[in-house]
């Protein structure tokens, strides 16, 4: 790709620029000097915290007299028909330490959620 012929730079001459130069290839620039740095301080800054880390569930909606949970991580719950309607539920979660991170699309009468907490 050394040998690739340079490229005039059309849009700064339409703009006003006049023509320029094409950019020297790269074994033909001159070196920059060496930035030197100066040591670092020393600053009381506390170290930044861990990432906290979270546990997830999914919970599916089936509407049946009002949305009710009737699969949690994947998993059909029983007697689901007689669970609490959905702002109950989440009330619950809720109560428990759950946060509602994420609702999808329903289909077929279902709603997938999402839900996170902080590991203990």
């Amino acid at each position: 790709m050394a040998d690739r012929k340079q490229t005039p730079d059309v849009l700064g001459e339409i703009l006003g620029g006049g023509p320029v130069e094409p950019p020297l290839p790269a074994a033909a620039k001159p070196q920059a000097a060496a930035k030197r740095r100066a040591p670092a301080k020393k600053t009381s800054r506390q170290p930044r915290a861990k990432h906290p880390q979270w546990e997830y569930m999914e919970v599916i909606f089936r509407d049946y007299g009002g949305y009710r949970p009737r699969y949690v991580n994947g998993q059909e719950q029983k007697e689901w028909k007689q669970a609490p309607v959905i702002h109950e539920y989440l009330n619950q979660l809720g109560e428990e330490g759950w946060e509602l991170v994420g609702v999808g699309s329903r289909h077929n009468e279902q709603m997938p959620t999402y839900f996170r907490r902080g590991k203990a």
